[in-house]
């Protein structure tokens, strides 16, 4: 688990991670939310960190869009896909992502992007509207029509 002082000198693409990430990886760590989502690592070095993970996450996405088979509906277009940034994963394939180009408030938005880079919703503000909306009918919204609210539950890994 990284301590809070820690995680606000990490920059991601030049920029401070937000605020409700900090808040969550200083308190909880590494691990699985809702026993799906997994939230990376605010450890720099652990292999599926913030910086090692999200960036081979990003690269995945960077590739999609290059190679034309990453799907922008229902709320993305190519100038988003490009400042988008991975935090956390489901299990399921869909990657969460932050939108480092609109930062209001020591947050930035929170996109969904779907299994095989297959849509792209705006899911929060924060990441903690973020669990809020996967433990309720929200998770719909953010993930698609297949999903049932999660347990707010946190396994450490």
């Amino acid at each position: 688990m990284a301590a809070r002082s820690s995680l606000d000198l990490i920059r991601v693409e030049g920029l401070r991670l937000p605020g409700s990430y900090c808040e969550f990886a200083a308190t909880f760590g590494y691990g699985r939310f809702g026993g799906l989502a997994i939230i990376y690592s605010g450890v720099p070095e652990h292999q599926d960190s913030i910086l090692v993970q999200g960036a081979r996450a990003k690269g995945f996405i960077n590739d999609a869009v290059a190679d034309d088979y990453f799907e922008f509906e229902p709320d993305g277009d190519n100038e988003i896909a490009a400042r988008l940034y991975p935090f956390a994963a489901s299990e399921n394939g869909e990657c969460f992502v932050w939108d480092l180009n609109e930062k209001r408030a020591d947050e930035y938005p929170i996109y969904c992007v779907g299994a095989r880079m297959a849509g792209l919703r705006y899911a929060a503000k924060s990441l903690d509207q973020l669990l809020e909306k996967l433990c309720s009918g929200s998770i719909k919204d953010v993930m698609g029509p297949g999903y049932a609210p999660l347990l707010p539950t946190f396994e450490g890994l």
